[in-house]
């Protein structure tokens, strides 16, 4: 069952992308991030995200993506913890090297349980995620821009963050991304999800350092 919080340019050729949310799979001890459909269809492996913000009660937010993990998957009474590692970084028309002036808060159920993007790059606190007692979970977090008025421009905005877990024995996600698009176009906010596959996530093997960035990544303990 779904759950949902109580508050409310360089060119790029568009890729048309599935929308979906954020999911796991256990490969041994490691979590791997993939995407999921809304009525719970397996998308695959995914290691980038997307959702827009809309003005609701003069803040931007919005609900998407959620968090959906499929019955089975995490053991029954533990906590899912959901943490950012980056600052937000801002679209500047060629990259995401910009840091962000807003901040973009998560949260989940009472106000306690929220996390905002650090200012500089640490690691956050942890939005808590209980699992089911079948093992799964289906959450939506409040993801809130603060302080912030573009006026009508568009403006898209780009999370690092990880998952951990309270289960024994198993390692933290690997980093994956959420975009996030104000007075966005659809168009635009998919080509940027093809962008940050190409251009920000390490090719496999290589260091994880992002060099364009100057991002390294990192685990937390």
């Amino acid at each position: 069952m779904k759950r949902c919080a109580v508050m409310m340019c360089v060119l790029i050729s568009p890729v048309v992308l599935a929308e979906g949310d954020i999911s796991l799979e256990i490969s041994g001890s490691q979590m791997i991030t993939t995407k999921i459909s809304e009525d719970g269809m397996p998308l695959g492996p995914e290691r980038v995200f997307s959702g827009m913000l809309s003005l609701v009660s003069g803040s931007w937010y919005s609900d998407e993506p959620g968090i959906q993990i499929e019955p089975g998957t995490l053991a029954s009474g533990s906590n899912l913890q959901f943490y950012f590692t980056k600052a937000l970084r801002q679209w500047n028309g060629s990259s995401f090297e910009l840091v962000s002036g807003p901040r973009l808060s998560a949260t989940f159920g009472p106000p306690s349980n929220s996390i905002l993007t650090p200012e500089t790059d640490t690691n956050s606190g942890n939005l808590v995620l209980p699992v089911g007692a079948s093992g799964g979970l289906h959450d939506h977090p409040d993801w809130v821009l603060e302080s912030f008025d573009p006026g009508v421009d568009p403006f898209y905005f780009l999370v690092e963050a990880r998952f951990s877990t309270t289960q024994a024995g198993l390692q933290n996600s690997d980093p994956f991304y959420i975009v996030f698009g104000v007075n966005g176009d659809d168009s635009q906010l998919e080509a940027l999800e093809s962008y940050v596959r190409d251009n920000v996530i390490p090719a496999p093997g290589a260091p994880l350092v992002l060099g364009a960035f100057g991002w390294v990544a990192r685990r937390r303990r």
